[in-house]
């Protein structure tokens, strides 16, 4: 079962996601544009309720946050939290990346690598990410569309996370970022594909697979959570 948490807020996308072996997909708008994009919504939202008898394909509305400083990222993942599904944060600043890592609210911190000479992320990072469960994105995307004179750096940011997250245990996500249908990847093609930055293939199947999963699941029962490992149970009176 393998899942696309980072597409864009197409409903069209999500149909060839499905036609192309994803069990599911996050359909993520840019919070800069979330407040002019209520038709999108409300077309996200009706496109849900159209595929809810196709219990193989789980569709879900997410958000990427493009925060100011760390005080605007707090203040906006508090806006948006209960509004979304998955909550990504728009990842490149150090700071920014540090206060994502730091949110236990945060799902996905999306590209920390993004216009750095660095993964974005050191050992610091990567034990608050573990501790928040707060999931490292590889962004294929960001890969492909780098001059291929450039490529090796991005790969090099790729090989630093796997590197980090072999030890210290922070999740990873792999995700296609996909804004048109030329943008999305089979599922063999990206787990063929992480080989290249050194992902195992269990590794990139995890990734894909149980990560995601394990996402959607927790932000299911998010609002019944009083504490982490206690949460409310309706007995149905």
């Amino acid at each position: 079962m393998f899942y696309d948490l980072h597409i864009h807020g197409n409903p069209k996308l999500a149909l060839q996601a499905q036609k192309m072996g994803y069990c599911g997909v996050s359909l993520v708008l840019n919070s800069k544009d979330y407040n002019d994009k209520s038709a999108l919504i409300q077309d996200v939202k009706s496109f849900k309720s159209h595929l809810q008898h196709d219990t193989n394909f789980q569709i879900s509305l997410g958000l990427e946050i493009q925060a100011k400083n760390p005080a605007d990222l707090k203040k906006q993942v508090r806006k948006f939290r209960d509004k979304v599904d998955v909550v990504l944060v728009h990842g490149g600043d150090l700071k920014i990346n540090r206060a994502a890592t730091e949110d236990p609210r945060v799902d996905i911190l999306s590209h920390p690598y993004r216009n750095r000479y660095d993964g974005g992320i050191n050992h610091v990072l990567a034990v608050k990410a573990a501790e928040n469960k707060v999931s490292m994105e590889i962004n294929l995307k960001y890969f492909l569309l780098t001059r291929p004179t450039q490529r090796y750096r991005v790969l090099s940011h790729f090989r630093q996370i796997v590197k980090l997250h072999r030890k210290y245990k922070f999740p990873i996500v792999i995700t296609s970022d996909a804004d048109s249908i030329y943008d999305l990847r089979h599922p063999r093609d990206v787990i063929a594909l992480a080989s290249c930055f050194g992902m195992t293939n269990d590794e990139a199947i995890t990734s894909l697979s149980s990560t995601p999963q394990y996402i959607l699941t927790r932000n299911d029962i998010r609002d019944r959570t009083i504490l982490p490992g206690v949460r409310l149970i309706n007995n149905g009176g």
